[in-house]
């Protein structure tokens, strides 16, 4: 039988909690060493809060996977099925893990079934955004951005298309268009969001405001909004806020940098460097 699994929310003001709760559990794994501790922490975090599959983390599937490995309860069938829309947007990829597709098979679910239940996610999708982001991402890359009049002019078709979807349909998150669109376009909103940094200080303003609003619902990667900020702030000849981008390093304070990332819910620079590295690695 099918087991349909309806995406949580997790509450409005809670979102940033619990991407530095994840952190300081990743840290503890990454640094310490300690699985079976980050683990018990995994497990009340999960009771506490719907899960999430942070950037480079993926926090959700590593719980899962890790449990699995030292023979600890994670949930079994349950949890696999409510990994599957995290798993989703980059089932590309992630249908080239075979040990995933061994633990699924291994609670009786084969990769037929999988398929069918990234389908049915797929389907799931708000068309008519997957088709606009499709156009918006394209149209963010015209002539690798070489031709500075047409970048402008998209630019700006992207800002009012951002606008339009926040007033229409909120934040374009992955759950709602996915990372593929349409003849599997790339959607990095990270690149869009990078761009609109550049904009007038009245639409830049606004997009950093509404956003950050947007990581406290829990629909947007804290690292897209650092990329949009950080750019302005090169733009404005200042130092980076987040560390992200670097445009001026004698204006540059990490203490400060991990004090920002923290209050968005991002890992420390030295965490994320760790992280990286392991990602790189698998």
């Amino acid at each position: 039988m099918t087991i349909i699994v309806v995406a949580q929310q997790i509450k409005p003001s809670n979102h940033i909690t619990y991407l530095n709760r994840v952190n300081e559990i990743d840290s503890i794994y990454r640094f310490k060493k300690d699985t079976l501790l980050a683990l018990t922490m995994y497990d009340a975090l999960f009771k506490e809060f719907p899960p999430h599959n942070s950037y480079m983390i993926n926090e959700y599937q590593s719980y899962i996977v890790l449990s699995n490995m030292v023979n600890r309860d994670f949930g079994g069938k349950k949890s696999l099925y409510k990994l599957i829309p995290l798993i989703a947007p980059n089932w590309k990829y992630n249908k080239m893990d075979k040990d995933l597709l061994k633990l699924y098979k291994k609670y009786g679910i084969d990769s037929l079934e999988v398929e069918g239940e990234i389908g049915k996610w797929k389907r799931s999708l708000n068309k008519r955004l997957v088709d606009s982001f499709s156009i918006a991402s394209l149209r963010d890359q015209e002539k690798n951005r070489r031709d500075g009049q047409l970048q402008r002019l998209n630019d700006k078709k992207n800002r009012e298309l951002l606008t339009w979807t926040f007033n229409n349909y909120g934040y374009p998150s992955v759950q709602k268009i996915g990372i593929w669109g349409n003849n599997d376009v790339f959607m990095p909103m990270n690149s869009i969001l990078n761009h609109i940094g550049g904009s007038s200080s009245e639409d830049y303003i606004y997009f950093r405001d509404k956003i950050l609003e947007y990581i406290k619902l829990g629909d947007c990667n804290p690292e897209d909004y650092a990329y949009m900020v950080d750019k302005r702030a090169g733009s404005d000849n200042m130092g980076s806020v987040y560390g992200v981008l670097y445009f001026n390093k004698s204006k540059t304070d990490t203490i400060v940098i991990n004090r920002n990332r923290k209050k968005i819910g991002m890992p420390s620079l030295q965490h994320s460097k760790k992280i990286l590295e392991d990602f790189l690695k698998n």
